[in-house]
């Protein structure tokens, strides 16, 4: 897994779809064939935040907890941030054609 650029929408985070058909412009283009992971993500506590630039979660109102990951939505997709590459599994490479 690699994170987003620091211009990305929700910081320098690695970022998931609830949509596949979202994800698939971001996918590995290989010769005449593209690749995306299904992935497990641990999203613990999530809090919806509209785009903003994050380095971290926000922390937990009243405390210096922060949330465990984002929720956003863009491109007809709910998508998910985490901040920390040990909370998302790369379960099944997928290869496809468009």
């Amino acid at each position: 897994m690699r994170y987003g650029q620091e211009g990305s929408m929700w910081g320098r985070a690695v970022y998931f779809a609830q949509n596949a058909s979202y994800s698939s412009s971001y996918a590995f283009r290989g010769q005449n064939c593209r690749k995306m992971f299904l992935a497990e993500v641990v999203l613990g506590d999530c809090i919806p935040l509209p785009q903003q630039k994050l380095v971290k979660p926000p922390n937990r109102p009243g405390t210096s907890v922060e949330f465990d990951s984002v929720q956003g939505y863009v491109g007809n997709s709910d998508v998910y941030m985490v901040y920390a590459n040990q909370k998302c599994y790369p379960k099944y490479l997928i290869t496809y054609r468009e």
